[in-house]
């Protein structure tokens, strides 16, 4: 029966130890992928899809034509995609008073409602789905892919806590327990530490600075998930210290219980002498007395 636990415990032991990797994958995910950490993101690869397509030329060439139209229209839609004609197609709205900024305030505004566009698109599908769907790999960095991390990770969280609760029920020391959790969380936490160098290799800035995204808050989850860990071995430390404590307290209350015993049993013993002595001399009086009679 022991050996059946132990084995128990060691399944369920690395079941946990994954669970709570993955966890901390989409727990990271989830909160890198805010519009803050996208837009410094993207900002670079947009700078490189600006140069590949030569927009800045192009709307140097186009701006007359842009201004011309902008005199009896408030808008001017801007379409541009790569060189194949198949990939990142955009078409870009830009108010009248945008496009009378020039060049370079285009290209600003642009950047802006770029990201915005592919951050908070109205995705009507399914994660999975909308990869098919949308052909892009901007859905992954959206505000819709942060969701589903993040309900991933939630699910993790609530399996994980079904997991210690079994580890909780097979260790026949409860206080393990929680050592358990705490070394688990915090080994699953040790290769967030360097994410960023593991992205190093890749030589291409924009793809670099792209993939960062996904990883960028992966040193604060090392933390987290570091701190969580001490947390629970202090508390399973601190469950075996009162144990102990308990174990001395209850031992001295047995001496002393023992203790008190012995003294009620030796004063019930007293009594009985001092009576027997006091029979003696009774008998010893009485005897007297008849001696002296009988003389």
């Amino acid at each position: 029966m022991g050996v059946i636990r132990g084995v128990l415990i060691v399944f369920v032991c690395v079941v946990l130890f994954l669970v709570i990797f993955f966890g901390n994958v989409f727990l990271t995910m989830g909160m890198s992928l805010t519009y803050d950490n996208v837009k410094a993101g993207v900002e670079g690869f947009f700078d490189d899809m600006i140069e590949q397509q030569n927009l800045e030329s192009t709307l140097d060439g186009q701006l007359g034509i842009m201004q011309t139209f902008c005199l009896s229209n408030p808008e001017y839609v801007f379409e541009t995609s790569t060189s194949n004609g198949k990939s990142f197609d955009f078409n870009f709205i830009l108010p009248c008073e945008v496009i009378s900024q020039g060049s370079q305030g285009i290209l600003s505004y642009l950047k802006t409602d770029f990201i915005e566009k592919i951050y908070y698109e109205d995705y009507n599908c399914e994660f999975w789905d909308c990869l098919e769907k949308t052909k892009s790999p901007f859905f992954l960095i959206s505000e819709k892919a942060k969701s589903y991390w993040n309900s991933k990770f939630y699910f993790t969280l609530l399996v994980s806590l079904v997991l210690i609760t079994i580890i909780f029920l097979l260790t026949e020391k409860k206080s393990n327990t929680f050592i358990i959790a705490g070394s688990l969380l915090i080994f699953a936490g040790l290769p967030f530490v360097k994410l960023d160098w593991a992205l190093s290799f890749t030589q291409n800035k924009s793809v670099l600075e792209l993939l960062s995204v996904f990883f960028n808050k992966s040193y604060v989850v090392f933390l987290l998930s570091l701190v969580a860990g001490i947390v629970l071995i202090l508390i399973g430390v601190l469950f075996k210290v009162f144990n102990m404590g308990f174990k001395i307290s209850e031992f001295f209350s047995k001496i002393s219980k023992k203790c008190k015993e012995t003294n009620k049993i030796s004063k019930e013993v007293n009594p009985m002498k001092e009576e027997s002595k006091k029979v003696k001399e009774i008998k010893k009086k009485s005897i007297k007395k008849l001696k002296k009679k009988s003389k």
